[in-house]
């Protein structure tokens, strides 16, 4: 994955955040909105804009650095990063979530703010006339998508809970099929 600088080096970087918020929202949405495209393109197309501008090292590092990810070899780090963006592509290009960006589009200013050397830029989507704007901040760090927050909803604390969840269960199926195991006298300590 490339992690080119995003940003133009005369631009003032919170107008550069901003710029590249609103690019990577068009080029989503401009995906997502194209009705010549099946179901499978448009995750395939969103896939590929994961890997363009979602920072995929710096999000599993939080998310698994309570499971020991710095531990890792880098081989295991490459997998587990592998994991994740498949992750994030069935979470937010899977079945039904295409379909709940049919038609928004950005409304309002986008406004960005600076905190140490990360910038926040927060949009706001709307489906039509009726009902409340959606707002989405985008925390960019190293010219990169750290995160997102979703009407107030930090996702890294989202995804480190449902790893979590999903890790406790795969260690409790593992106890229960080596209790089974011992049980039935397959298995010798």
């Amino acid at each position: 994955i490339l992690y080119a600088s995003m940003f133009s080096v005369n631009a003032s970087p919170e107008g550069d955040a901003s710029a590249f918020v609103k690019k990577v929202v068009e080029e989503a949405l401009a995906i997502v909105n194209n009705n010549s495209m099946t179901d499978e393109a448009k995750s395939q197309k969103l896939s590929e804009c994961i890997n363009k501008y979602i920072n995929i090292k710096k999000i599993a590092k939080s998310v698994f650095s309570p499971f020991g990810f710095k531990n890792l070899s880098d081989g295991d780090k490459s997998k587990v990063e592998d994991y994740l963006k498949k992750y994030l592509v069935r979470f937010y290009a899977g079945e039904g979530k295409l379909s709940a960006m049919v038609n928004a589009k950005l409304v309002g200013e986008l406004v960005t703010t600076k905190e140490n050397n990360d910038f926040a830029v927060t949009t706001k989507f709307s489906k039509g006339e009726s009902g409340k704007p959606t707002e989405i901040t985008w925390i960019i760090s190293d010219n990169s998508i750290f995160y997102v927050i979703i009407e107030n909803v930090n996702q890294i604390i989202t995804l480190r809970s449902e790893m979590s969840a999903a890790m406790n269960a795969a260690v409790s199926e593992m106890s229960a099929a080596k209790k089974a195991a011992v049980g039935d006298g397959k298995l010798m300590d």
